[in-house]
């Protein structure tokens, strides 16, 4: 299942009924954006949401899964398969999309510790130094030690704590 062609099932189901995305985020208790999301195919509804959204929008769950009105009662098992698989889709695209939160996180919790490694080596020592790999007589020839900038080592431990605070707030989201 593509997540535009289930935008687009949603979206006219939505307006055949003369609902707003508002009202239809009311009555599944989420927010205007996320079914904004849906509509235009950047994401799927939550697998939990699914039933809701079907009952809300007064179609089946087959026919939400399906993108398609039926016209028969009956279901058949290629429809049943057909639901199952959209299923699965959906919790597969869920639970990359969550992982790849949790490695931003993670990235982010890495990064704002080498910052604050850093900033605490800066308070400790005022100069660096560096060998130069690029110059005429080979890595040793240039050899450079100072400041480094003005920048202060509280501003680089804030920018620290404040990369790790982000982290751990995407690790938080992405766990939801």
């Amino acid at each position: 299942m593509e997540a535009k062609e289930l935008g687009a099932f949603i979206a006219q189901i939505r307006k055949e009924k003369q609902m707003t995305q508002a009202q239809l985020a009311a009555c599944l208790k989420v927010t205007d954006k996320a079914v904004s999301r849906w509509e235009r195919g950047m994401g799927f509804p939550d697998i939990q949401t699914l039933e809701p959204l079907a009952e809300a929008l007064g179609v089946t769950l087959t026919e939400l899964m399906k993108c398609q009105k039926m016209q028969q009662q009956e279901v058949s098992v290629q429809d049943t398969d057909a639901v199952i698989e959209a299923g699965i889709d959906i919790a597969k695209y869920q639970q990359k999309m969550q992982r790849k939160k949790m490695m931003q996180g993670f990235g982010l919790i890495v990064a704002g510790a080498f910052v604050i490694f850093n900033a605490v080596y800066l308070h400790a020592s005022v100069t660096f130094s560096a060998i130069l790999p690029n110059s005429a007589d080979g890595p040793t020839a240039v050899f450079y030690a100072g400041k480094l900038g003005d920048v202060k080592p509280y501003i680089w431990g804030m920018v620290g704590v404040a990369a790790i605070a982000g982290g751990i707030i995407r690790i938080i989201r992405g766990r939801r």
